[in-house]
């Protein structure tokens, strides 16, 4: 391959990886969580997992109440997943209280049930989760539970990811849900994105793009290793996505193993991602490109490219591609 050839060849391929596919099929480089309807109850969780960051000492010393609260959650999660509004109701004390992001507050089973009954009217085909940043014990009968909703919703189970917060009451022995709150989300999260994590694929003529993205450590950051393979030589190397905690804004950086070097600035508009990247090869040639991924569903996503240049040469947008999640195998 000419030294002209490879350097287009990098160029596409690097160009490409805004949400970790690119242009490698058309020669340069390839916003909130959704609100919840003033009916939502919230999306209290299903199961639930380790708390993080809590002393050692402390998990042993209450170790049986912990194991009590998340079997709590874990009985709340199947009966939203069953869209039993009664079942769900009943995880709460009498007088207990959902606050939604909002503001709106249900007070009571007999409130209680009644949103969760008209939601599930509404939404079916739920599947939900919360993950336990942390929890703590301020006293003999009381649970703080601190984490992040994760609400696959619809046939498509799209997914919204929310900061949650829960005060658990032991009575005669149970343990209920007496307050529980969902909070409003601060601009976009990284959170936002978390549905894509795991690992993708999309293949065109003689071209294979293949990335896997990864919670790093406390999940401070999503890390994304890519391959792309075409005319029989493979391309690999890693981005990382973050917050800029300076500004707020979601960015991304790539780094390819060639020596390239690229970065975007991402915003959302509706369901549709956009990545304003800029990079450059390691032979010095500049790139720039709008980048857009619309999500399917749970498992695809349409990447879509425009405004593509070369240095001074402008190239032709790219249609929308269509990539697939790579399912586990059983």
């Amino acid at each position: 391959m000419s030294a002209q050839r490879q350097s287009m060849v990098r160029v596409a391929l690097f160009g490409v990886i805004a949400a970790g596919f690119a242009f490698a099929f058309g020669g340069t480089r390839p916003g909130s969580a959704e609100q919840h309807p003033p009916s939502d109850p919230g999306v209290p969780v299903a199961a639930a997992q380790p708390p993080k960051g809590a002393a050692k000492g402390a998990k042993e010393e209450r170790q049986p109440d912990r194991a009590a609260v998340e079997k709590a959650l874990t009985a709340f999660a199947a009966a939203f997943k069953k869209g039993d509004g009664k079942a769900v109701a009943a995880m709460w004390t009498a007088e207990g209280e959902y606050v939604g992001d909002d503001g709106m507050t249900f007070r009571g089973r007999p409130a209680l049930e009644k949103a969760y009954t008209e939601f599930f009217a509404k939404n079916p085909d739920n599947a939900l989760e919360v993950e336990v940043d942390s929890m703590r014990f301020p006293s003999k009968d009381t649970a703080v539970v601190e984490g992040h909703f994760k609400l696959h919703q619809g046939k498509k189970k799209e997914l919204t990811v929310s900061k949650c917060s829960f005060l658990y009451a032991r009575e005669d022995g149970k343990w209920l849900i007496a307050i529980a709150r969902e909070w409003p989300g601060d601009g976009l999260s990284l959170r936002d994105l978390e549905w894509l994590v795991g690992t993708w694929e999309v293949k065109r003529d003689d071209t294979t793009v293949t990335t896997k993205y990864e919670w790093t450590a406390n999940k401070s950051f999503i890390r994304c290793t890519f391959t792309i393979a075409r005319d029989g030589e493979s391309h690999t190397g890693m981005q990382m996505i973050a917050k800029d905690p300076s500004t707020g804004a979601l960015r991304q950086w790539t780094f390819e193993d060639s020596g390239g070097l690229g970065s975007a600035d991402i915003t959302r508009d509706g369901k549709k991602w956009v990545y304003t990247a800029r990079g450059a090869t390691s032979d010095g040639r500049v790139f720039t490109a709008t980048n857009m991924m619309t999500q399917v569903d749970a498992d695809s996503f349409l990447f879509h490219s425009v405004e593509r240049w070369a240095d001074d040469e402008q190239l032709p947008d790219l249609p929308p591609i269509k990539v697939n999640r790579v399912k586990a195998k059983p």
